[in-house]
């Protein structure tokens, strides 16, 4: 009997040879961290058993499944562009703006007719007309 009256129980568990080595590295990784075996192994079972339960890793789970969907939508959309011809057409944007105060200007542009035709310098012959 323990200290605190329970009954301590051993179980004793078979392990194929391809797991030993995990086991091996589970009992260096406790030797080194001064963590009991045995109190790793059901610590690590309890977890193991008891994950769904914790909404953290409920919600990490979701959000991993949600990445792996955006993943597969973003591979869908590129394949889907690689196989587009994609055409653009030029939109033609005119700003004009016009001088209220024109008593600041310099006097060599006021009621300058040249000022207008260099303002549409760029443009189509047809704006000139």
């Amino acid at each position: 009997m323990s200290m605190n009256n329970k009954k301590s129980k051993f179980i004793s568990l078979r392990i194929k040879g391809s797991d030993i080595e995990i086991i091996r590295k589970a009992k260096e990784y406790c030797k080194e961290r001064g963590i009991i075996f045995g109190k790793f192994i059901v610590d690590a079972l309890d977890y193991y058993m008891n994950k769904d339960k914790d909404p953290l890793l409920k919600e990490m789970e979701f959000l991993r499944n949600e990445v792996e969907f955006l993943r597969n939508e973003i591979f869908d959309i590129k394949n889907f562009l690689k196989s587009s011809r994609i055409t653009f057409e030029e939109k033609k944007i005119t700003i004009e703006k016009e001088v209220k105060n024109k008593e600041n200007l310099p006097s060599f542009l006021k009621d300058n007719p040249w000022v207008k035709i260099l303002s549409k310098k760029g443009r189509g012959r047809e704006e000139y007309e």
